[in-house]
């Protein structure tokens, strides 16, 4: 049968970075094997579901670039994709269950019945994997309020779907004994089944909320690059057979097997993914870094500027998030710290002549480009042998209110002769 693999996340709130991980190593092995990515929606949960977490699950694959099949919001021939528009269908196979004598009503549940002996399959990333049933009673797949348990659900759904590959954490190993028993009691063959590892924090937890931003969203809004998330997510228990840290997500598709997927939790290192978009925003072209810094830029400033500051950031910043402080010195009005700028400047009096010195040179300039802008503004340090660190750090700090921005000359010569020289003559009150 052709490969089917599917994600099935459960809509009851953000849109979780673990369910990008998980769809991420589900579409690898359905486009290897040029099989479907099925998108199911697990929504039993009333109590805790929330109607606009769906949509978030739909953007948050869609940034990154992870395209599915079939799915609630496209359809396809085995739907619903719902398991709120499936109950009838649990009702159906419980019930034959029950007619079977494998199950039986418990207080207005169902329960299936356990064998005695042992559950055993071959994981295709763990190998074999045995289970004593002893260990498991009865258990309800029925709930009193109509309701399938989830390891029902999810195998009738698995098997309804025509799912051949269930690809998933390990925090579900435990699962799979109950949802074996269920195919053997319905008298069906099993998907093959394979057991990723957890994501962890540095301390060895699961990646979580209350530890760490786990929201594709946020990773959206703070500006990793889709492009790196996919990259870093990839190494995140899977290592490419060159040993390569840098590669896209056709490479990994082409590359992917189960024998290459690591049993040990891999560190989400957040130090890591940074480097790694700073890699792609270098990578990128200056219009296509443009385009997408224009989200993240100050509300005054457009395109055009945007683009001209490219060459200067790119080098700078591994988020998107950081372009704004780096360049709003351009369009905002500053600050200057008066405190600041004595501790890392000359004596007042040397300061003073500096300013003073530094205007004149600016206003005779007819031609306000970074080549004459640098030599106006080197040629007076080596006149008046002043220390060129403290020197140059005092026109920053006047100029863009920083100690930290892009490249002085070309900060100033798009800043504009008239509000550089307006900036320099502002800190003369302070003398």
């Amino acid at each position: 049968m052709k490969t089917r693999t599917r994600i099935a996340p459960s809509p009851t709130g953000l849109a979780h970075i673990g369910t990008a991980y998980q769809a991420l190593f589900n579409y690898a092995y359905a486009r290897k094997n040029k099989g479907k990515l099925v998108l199911r929606i697990e929504d039993t949960d009333v109590k805790r579901h929330d109607p606009k977490a769906e949509e978030k699950i739909y953007e948050g694959l869609k940034w990154l670039g992870i395209d599915y099949d079939e799915a609630p919001n496209i359809g396809g021939k085995f739907g619903p994709y719902r398991q709120s528009e499936r109950l009838d269908l649990y009702k159906d196979q419980a019930d034959l269950l029950l007619e079977k004598g494998l199950a039986y009503e418990d207080d207005g549940a169902i329960r299936l019945r356990v064998e005695k002996g042992e559950t055993k399959w071959k994981d295709l990333v763990r190998g074999e994997i045995i289970w004593q049933n002893e260990n498991i009673s009865d258990f309800v797949i029925m709930k009193s309020d109509g309701f399938p348990t989830y390891n029902f659900a999810v195998t009738v759904d698995d098997l309804k779907m025509g799912i051949t590959h269930v690809i998933r954490g390990e925090e579900h190993i435990s699962n799979t004994p109950r949802q074996l028993m269920i195919y053997k009691a319905l008298c069906q063959k099993p998907p093959l089944f394979a057991h990723t590892p957890l994501l962890r924090n540095k301390d060895r937890s699961k990646v979580s909320k209350r530890k760490n931003p786990v929201a594709i969203e946020w990773y959206k809004s703070e500006g990793y690059l889709p492009e790196a998330m996919i990259n870093f997510l990839a190494h995140m228990g899977w290592s490419h057979p060159e040993g390569k840290e840098v590669f896209p997500l056709s490479e990994f598709v082409n590359n992917f097997s189960f024998e290459r997927v690591s049993t040990s939790a891999p560190i989400f290192d957040l130090e890591k993914l940074s480097w790694l978009n700073g890699v792609y925003i270098r990578e990128k072209k200056d219009e296509e870094l443009a385009l997408a810094l224009v989200s993240f830029a100050p509300k005054k400033m457009d395109k055009k500027l945007i683009l001209k500051t490219v060459p200067l950031i790119k080098t700078r910043i591994t988020k998107l998030s950081e372009y704004g402080e780096l360049v709003d010195f351009l369009v905002e009005d500053i600050t200057v710290d008066k405190n600041l700028l004595f501790k890392k400047s000359e004596k007042k009096e040397i300061l003073k002549k500096q300013f003073e010195a530094v205007i004149l040179e600016l206003e005779k300039l007819k031609n306000w480009q970074t080549s004459t802008i640098e030599k106006a503004l080197r040629f007076l340090p080596e006149k008046n042998k002043w220390k060129i660190g403290k020197y140059f750090m005092a026109i920053r700090i006047a100029v863009t209110g920083e100690t930290i921005t892009p490249p002085l000359f070309e900060s100033i010569s798009l800043l504009g002769k008239q509000k550089t020289i307006l900036r320099l003559k502002n800190v003369l009150k302070f003398f």
